[in-house]
């Protein structure tokens, strides 16, 4: 071919791409745009299973917890082939009593894993028919004997419990396979923003927030921290909650102070902590 030849080729070749491309990018743009859709679509989706529970704290006086309309956080597991899940939460007031899961698995199940907080036991319901009740108080609130003297402002409040919170770290033994014999030791990352924050004068909390310890994005431990102005519980208070079946540790200054064990295939209804399979009538996310 001569040289002419080969450049007639050339700018053949290239107004051919130069038509293709755009096709290429409005398909690539459409195939993102129902991604998206699907997430927004799998995301309500999974808040509304969670809204479909009524939950009732027992005890002396026995009243309604309230569900917290927004997940306060998206995650997704790799390692354990989780595609997309949420955490969700029960309060009592505006103080958390129970963490949740929500999650889909590569088979298609859904999971819900629950955790309570609650001082005592509870009921929770979904169509009159009950799904979990633990009949004792969940994981409780410690005082943290060397916590810093409460700041004024909420900015600055805030700031305290962030370097409070910096001071503990975690691990957890995960099984990639539920049948693996030995786990493998992962250390857990901090999340920097707390996923939840409150006050309740009335009761006498100055400040609260729920800080993350996660595996990847995937929460494996919540660490609650409280500053209270009781008379006889006047100053900063935590509470640590698993939210896996896998064994975890907590530290602080380098010293355990809490953990987790295993619990894999091993949750009751009647524990505070209590993994079960979801099934909506017709699921087709």
């Amino acid at each position: 071919m001569n040289r002419i030849g080969v450049k007639r080729l050339v700018y053949v070749t290239a107004a051919l791409t130069l038509f293709a491309c755009p096709a290429v990018m409005i398909r690539a743009d459409d195939a993102v745009k129902q991604e998206d859709t699907e997430r927004k679509e799998r995301l309500e989706f999974m808040k509304r299973q969670a809204a479909e529970y009524e939950v009732t704290l027992d005890g002396a006086t026995p009243h309604a917890l309230s569900y917290h309309n927004d997940a306060i956080l998206r995650f997704s597991n790799a390692v354990s082939g989780v595609p997309d899940g949420i955490i969700v939460m029960w309060k009592d007031g505006v103080r958390p009593a129970i963490f949740g899961q929500v999650f889909q698995v590569k088979s298609g199940l859904w999971i819900h894993e629950c955790q309570s907080l609650a001082p005592s036991g509870l009921t929770m319901k979904r169509d009159n028919e009950v799904v979990w009740k633990p009949e004792r108080e969940g994981d409780q609130f410690h005082r943290l004997a060397d916590g810093p003297r409460v700041a004024e402002s909420p900015t600055r409040r805030l700031a305290q419990m962030k370097m409070i919170a910096a001071t503990f770290s975690g691990t957890d033994d995960f099984k990639i396979n539920p049948d693996d014999k030995e786990a493998i030791r992962n250390t857990l990352r901090m999340l920097p923003t707390p996923v939840y924050r409150y006050q309740d004068a009335e009761r006498g909390i100055t400040d609260g927030a729920v800080f993350a310890f996660v595996h990847g994005t995937d929460p494996e431990v919540f660490l609650i921290l409280e500053h209270r102005t009781d008379s006889d519980k006047a100053g900063w208070h935590y509470c640590l909650t698993a939210m896996t079946c896998w064994g975890v540790n907590i530290s602080r200054a380098g010293t355990e102070i809490w953990s987790s064990p295993e619990r894999f295939g091993n949750s009751k209804i009647s524990e505070p902590y209590f993994v079960w399979v979801y099934r909506p009538e017709n699921t087709k996310r």
